[in-house]
């Protein structure tokens, strides 16, 4: 009989309405809403189910609104090709104007600005004013100006960062024991010298192979950019850390992780970096992985562009 009172009792104790209980007075008025309850009950597994299926098809719509566009390397990011460099209408007798770097977009690597009035510019003109040139310390120590050597209808453009001893003595590019190496390079790789344009970004040497500073780069560019609009080629191929750093972007990592890759450049022309052969022949690994074997990698797939390229 205990038990069975004991039952009944408990059953008589009121529910406990903990929102009152746990509130503060002042916060009661926020619960005082009606709930109304559902005439029939609810399938929660179902309406789960009903709720994956929506959002699948707003990610299958999403997804076929996106651009298949492609991705540069290194940054997340496409890096646009600007309009390729144009000479304009001056003789080229008047002063070379110094090109700047102009930012297009947040997406769009710096680009620079077309030289005004190279209208009936001329390989021979160039050399000319570059013979000329005393618009940094370098005119006072070289022996010779080195422009360039190749083809100047070149679908491939070698750019390098700045001649040496011997380039300086023969008034050539690429001919001392760096040149020599590369010439071997490009050969085993199936190109024809006589095909290509090779050059560099000062036309003069610096003092003892010293690397070039930015204002000797910048003060040289121009000639560069005239040579480039001449001969309209289709990719240039970046040797150097230096030369990469300056025609692809100071913000880019350094040449190890750049090498075997493209990029746009300052000049609006798709890039491709690679090791300078001076940085080759200090090491005579030719295993897998050295960087004689890496630029052996990176020949092979600058060529196999190359000849996609067409004519």
């Amino acid at each position: 009989m205990a038990r069975k009172k004991s039952e009944e009792e408990s059953s008589e104790i009121e529910a406990v309405d903990l929102i009152s209980l746990l509130s503060t007075p002042e916060t009661t008025d926020s619960y005082e809403i009606e709930l109304s309850v559902p005439e029939q009950d609810l399938d929660l597994i179902a309406l789960g189910k009903e709720e994956l299926r929506e959002e699948a098809v707003k990610l299958a719509k999403a997804k076929t609104l996106l651009p298949n566009k492609e991705v540069r390397p290194i940054a997340s990011q496409t890096l646009s090709s600007p309009t390729p460099l144009r000479p304009s209408s001056i003789t080229p007798t008047q002063t070379i104007s110094i090109a700047k770097p102009k930012v297009t977009s947040s997406k769009t690597i710096n680009c620079l600005d077309a030289l005004q009035g190279y209208e009936n510019d001329s390989f021979e003109q160039i050399i000319k004013d570059i013979s000329a040139c005393q618009r940094c310390g370098l005119c006072k120590t070289r022996k010779n100006v080195v422009p360039g050597i190749g083809n100047t209808k070149a679908k491939l453009v070698l750019i390098g960062e700045a001649p040496g001893a011997d380039e300086d003595i023969q008034g050539i590019p690429f001919v001392g024991k760096a040149g020599q190496h590369l010439d071997k390079i490009i050969a085993a790789a199936g190109f024809n010298k006589k095909d290509l344009y090779i050059c560099n970004i000062l036309k003069c040497r610096p003092p003892n192979n010293r690397d070039p500073n930015n204002d000797e780069m910048r003060v040289c560019t121009p000639f560069l950019q005239r040579q480039l609009a001449l001969i309209k080629p289709k990719m240039i191929a970046c040797l150097g850390n230096i030369a990469c750093h300056y025609v692809i972007g100071p913000s880019m990592p350094g040449i190890t992780r750049l090498r075997g890759q493209w990029f746009d450049s300052i000049f609006g022309i798709p890039t491709f970096a690679m090791y300078h052969p001076s940085y080759l022949i200090r090491s005579a690994s030719r295993e897998k992985g050295s960087p004689n074997w890496q630029m052996w990698q990176d020949i092979r797939a600058l060529k196999a562009k190359y000849d996609e390229s067409g004519k």
